[in-house]
């Protein structure tokens, strides 16, 4: 099974700094051989790079780290002195901050592309009904996929639809209940024409629409304008997935993530990824359809949720664990929501361990090529029983500092992540980014028929995915099953939500769940110690603030900012 390649279009694309209604127009322009866009989208070859040319907008919006995961009750930020606006909510998150801004930006940039293509799709000739119907779908698919964010983000928003040709000054926010419309319109769209399956793997399929279409529904459910069947709606088309039989758990969790095994990536349980190559030419991360004024190669997936082992000189600027990205990190919550003796997804997530990577000393401890530097163990230690190790221990109660520098922590470095022998530097990544997969669709469709009043329903899909999870074989001190002593016989939100955070660590966007669920206060004020600290988070925070930028742009309607904004 091949994999998409990204191509950047061939022809002239101008798309505004609003996204496709704002003042300045970001122009991709690589005119080979004097074509323009009238004569060659209108091709079969020009058309089908025009609808590759969506997918290159992904990397940059799954990679928005910031955005997805500080703030909230498993992450916080890098440094315990840090004040970032995102993770405590002070006065510097307002309508000029950077991450708010430039997300706003892509997305609507991504929307432009979206509805070129779309455009384009009504004037191609020679192509197949069938091909030209999948590409709309694509288009519509990922359409819906960036208004969803957006309405999640921002609340009301602007509904463009349509090509746009010049620049425009005058343009007002939709009701959020109007993009769902739109979004969900979309979706059914999509799902009427999208094929099961591709042989291009890495393209938009019906599966993509089913399940963003599950969770759209499961979303809208929450809100004040739901439908009374939103809930069923969402359970009936995850479940629909979940049985089509085109996609299946993988047995072992951790083979979805181990570099070690061959073609890891491609497997049967994910439904969408973001793609990346071992090709420096086509890894770039674009904005705005355009090279970063800091040129982005590479996925930073890997650089996710680490601290910096710099400092220890054994193992330094080591490529078994990657360079750290300084972003945000799990906070000492997110460690105890493991079932550590049952549950193999801890072990598969995170290193308890630390090995010297070359021979020295450090603090006085002398260690070999190999030997255990620093070591979490499950269960506390004594003091005594720290004493008598060579390594350096941490108990799970000592994870929000760190020895080795005043002001950041130590905790069970990420592995899931890991990319192999890889350069102690920034991006440069080759590992895609999951975006959907089917563990993910068997707990919206629990969280769906809970919401339904469907609790046997719920049990028996959330219960699904912890058998998954178990660690294989049978408890010698109960003669049981790790399976089955991983089942529950009671189900609530909360627990969806932790089950969630030990399923989908890293890959889902938390900021999201917790604010669909209602649970974004009172979750992170309960687990976040430093936005708890700050005590700032408040139902001002369950929307981001509209750029100010794009108001700045606005000079023929109404266009309003958020309430305490």
């Amino acid at each position: 099974m091949k994999k998409l390649r990204n191509i950047i279009p061939l022809m002239l694309i101008a798309v505004m700094a609003f996204g496709v209604t704002g003042c300045k127009k970001y122009i991709e322009e690589s005119n080979l051989g004097g074509q323009t866009d009238e004569t060659y989208y209108v091709t079969k070859a020009g058309f089908e790079d025009l609808a590759k040319s969506n997918y290159s907008n992904l990397r940059y919006i799954v990679s928005n780290n910031a955005l997805y995961t500080l703030g909230t009750d498993i992450y916080t930020s890098y440094g315990i002195t840090d004040v970032n606006a995102l993770n405590i909510y002070n006065v510097s998150l307002n309508s000029s901050i950077a991450d708010v801004d430039s997300f706003w930006k892509q997305l609507y940039y991504s929307i432009g592309t979206a509805n070129t293509t779309l455009y384009w799709a009504t004037k191609v000739q020679g192509m197949d009904a069938t091909a030209l119907n999948t590409r709309v779908g694509e288009s519509k698919a990922l359409r819906a996929y960036y208004y969803f964010l957006l309405a999640e983000t921002f609340g009301d928003v602007p509904l463009v639809l349509t090509r746009s040709t010049s620049a425009s000054v005058s343009f007002s926010r939709a009701p959020e209940k109007d993009v769902y419309t739109q979004i969900i319109t979309d979706l059914t769209d999509a799902i009427a024409v999208l094929p099961a399956t591709t042989t291009d793997f890495g393209r938009v399929t019906k599966g993509f629409a089913q399940h963003l279409l599950s969770k759209v529904y499961l979303t809208r459910g929450y809100k004040t304008y739901a439908a009374s069947t939103d809930f069923s709606q969402a359970a009936t088309t995850a479940e629909a997935l979940i049985n089509s039989g085109t996609y299946s758990l993988k047995s072992s969790y951790s083979s979805l993530f181990d570099p070690t095994v061959a073609n890891f990536q491609v497997n049967s349980e994910v439904i969408f990824s973001v793609q990346y190559s071992t090709n420096a030419a086509t890894n770039q991360v674009y904005y705005l359809g355009k090279v970063q004024a800091t040129a982005v190669t590479g996925n930073n997936l890997h650089q996710n949720f680490l601290w910096d082992t710099q400092g220890l000189s054994v193992i330094g600027r080591s490529s078994l664990y990657n360079k750290p990205n300084y972003v945000s990190v799990p906070d000492p919550y997110f460690f105890t929501l493991f079932d550590k003796a049952r549950d193999s997804r801890y072990g598969a997530t995170v290193w308890n361990a630390l090995i010297a990577q070359s021979a020295g000393t450090v603090s006085g401890r002398t260690f070999a090529v190999g030997d255990t530097v620093i070591y979490y163990p499950d269960a506390a230690f004594t003091a005594e029983q720290k004493a008598a190790k060579k390594y350096f221990v941490f108990n799970p109660d000592e994870y929000h500092s760190s020895p080795f520098s005043g002001t950041t922590r130590t905790y069970p470095q990420f592995k899931k992540f890991r990319e192999l022998n890889l350069t102690f530097a920034d991006y440069a990544g080759t590992r895609d980014t999951y975006v959907f997969r089917l563990a993910e669709t068997y707990l919206i469709a629990a969280e769906a028929e809970l919401k339904a009043g469907n609790t046997a329903k719920a049990l028996q899909l959330y219960n699904t995915i912890r058998t998954r999870a178990a660690i294989t074989g049978v408890n010698p001190a109960t003669g049981v099953s790790y399976a089955t002593e991983m089942q529950v016989t009671s189900l609530s939100i909360d627990d969806i939500l932790d089950e969630r955070a030990r399923e989908l660590a890293g890959e889902e966007f938390r900021w999201f769940e917790l604010k669909r669920t209602g649970k974004l206060i009172s979750r992170t004020l309960a687990h976040n110690e430093e936005a708890a600290a700050a005590n700032n988070l408040k139902e001002t925070f369950l929307l981001r603030p509209v750029p100010q930028s794009q108001i700045d742009l606005n000079r023929g309607a109404s266009f309003p900012q958020n309430p305490g904004y």
